[in-house]
């Protein structure tokens, strides 16, 4: 699920749905999703935000629904500057991300499995404070290849 090419080191998007669509496209231009994903997780996080304040470290982990996705793959950024996304917790509260990880999940047993492993990742502080220092996606991929996310 860990493709090197997926991987973003220091972008500086305007907002979280330029995140959404860069990361989502390039999926799709590698194959990984349909031409109905960027649009099926914009409009999931509308209802269904994910934005999670995790100590220090603000993080976000949009995805939807199985039949946009051709093959599971995850997308990771991180952000030069912090960007605003709505609370996976309170809606109304915005949290400040600085780590974005697009998740394409095919399996359907596999996104709560996902979940799962990303949750023991981001209370992991110091791989995120290495994740957060990376300076490019070798270095990002040396990180998160470790993380055990391949086998979901």
């Amino acid at each position: 699920m860990i493709k090197r090419e997926l991987l973003f080191s220091k972008l500086k998007p305007q907002d979280y749905q330029e995140m959404i669509t860069f990361l989502g496209t390039r999926m799709e231009e590698l194959g990984y999703v349909k031409e109905t994903y960027v649009s099926a997780v914009l409009e999931r996080e509308k209802g269904f935000p994910t934005g999670l304040k995790m100590g220090d470290y603000g993080i976000a982990i949009p995805h939807t629904d199985r039949i946009h996705v051709h093959q599971s793959v995850l997308a990771i950024a991180t952000l030069k500057e912090p960007i605003a996304v709505h609370s996976m917790i309170d809606p109304t509260e915005v949290v400040p991300v600085s780590l974005v990880i697009l998740m394409a999940v095919e399996d359907p047993d596999g996104q709560v499995k996902m979940l799962s492993k990303l949750m023991g990742l981001f209370q992991d502080v110091e791989t995120l404070k290495r994740l957060e220092k990376a300076k490019s996606a070798t270095e990002m991929y040396e990180i998160v290849a470790k993380m055990e996310l391949e086998s979901v």
